[in-house]
């Protein structure tokens, strides 16, 4: 055999066993998320062309989760974090996620309204921030966006220095901006909304002086009204209502963030009001706030 039949040889040899390697590698799932989390909650792309290939079709549509921390899923043991770069399927990426927005896309995908899912919530974000850093993701073909912001908005009146007239109507501002530039981007997309917990009940504020608590209370009840002033244009999900938003036992240390448990439960009145075929209004008083349960839920000391 001459050099150039045996180099010939080789090569046929090799090819099949090259070709069984690069399939034994595909078909073992990625363990690491395709992105490096930034010490300011922010992601960056590990590998810009990470796929994931589902073994099956997903059904059609793509569900885009905005938002803060909470849509990240801050204090949920699986979130497998954000996916900025491409949409996956999440049945076969993140199957045992429990954060509220991956537990939404898994019952959607269930429902056979949208196979494909991009987390884009970034830790601390306010509105401002999805604009900037969120929305330049957001893809044209997108069926359905969730926007649950407010929180890190509401926060900024603990200092005495900013006034809630200003703040109020700073998040207004862009928040409807925000709604108009995610048409702009993905005029497909129906948008639902989320409105945030009052930050005068959360188990986070309660070493909070004194004379912040009334303007925790009083922003966000302008901001939560602001956003249920969409309704009936958008749906709105409702958690400044809900006892459950404050219940100590179902938000993580800190007491923002839903754990597991709540997240679940924040999930399935997402998912009800997306399913809705008239999706109810959202309330225009909380009733519980004056009730004596309300006490006994929050625990305030």
């Amino acid at each position: 055999m001459n050099v150039r039949h045996a180099a010939l040889f080789l090569g046929v040899c090799l090819l099949p066993v090259s070709v069984v390697f690069a399939q034994d590698a595909d078909a073992v799932a990625p363990k690491a998320a395709p992105w490096a989390l930034n010490r300011d909650g922010s992601v960056t792309p590990a590998h810009a062309d990470a796929k994931v290939v589902p073994a099956t079709p997903p059904p059609a549509g793509l569900y885009v989760a905005m938002g803060d921390s909470i849509t990240y899923g801050v204090g949920i043991k699986e979130n497998c974090g954000a996916f900025p770069t491409h949409p996956v399927d999440i049945a076969s990426y993140c199957p045992e996620g429990q954060s509220y927005a991956i537990l939404t896309a898994l019952a959607l995908r269930k429902a056979g309204i949208a196979g494909h899912f991009m987390n884009l919530g970034i830790g601390g974000a306010h509105v401002e921030r999805i604009i900037a850093d969120e929305l330049p993701y957001l893809p044209a073909e997108a069926t359905l966006v969730t926007v649950y912001i407010g929180t890190n908005d509401s926060r900024v009146v603990k200092n005495l220095k900013h006034s809630i007239a200003d703040v109020v109507t700073q998040y207004e501002e862009h928040f409807d901006q925000l709604l108009e530039m995610i048409h702009a981007r993905a005029p497909k997309a129906r948008i639902v909304l989320i409105n945030f917990p009052n930050e005068k009940y959360l188990a986070a504020t309660y070493n909070f002086p004194d004379e912040v608590l009334p303007r925790f209370d009083a922003t966000s009840q302008l901001l939560a009204q602001f956003i249920n002033a969409h309704y009936p244009k958008y749906a709105v999900v409702d958690t400044i209502c809900d006892p459950h938003s404050y219940d100590v036992a179902l938000l993580y240390k800190g007491g923002v963030h839903p754990n597991e448990a709540g997240a679940a439960l924040l999930a399935d009145e997402v998912v009800k009001v997306i399913l809705a075929k008239t999706p109810p209004a959202p309330p225009t008083h909380c009733t519980w706030y004056d009730a004596a349960t309300a006490g006994e839920l929050i625990h305030r000391p």
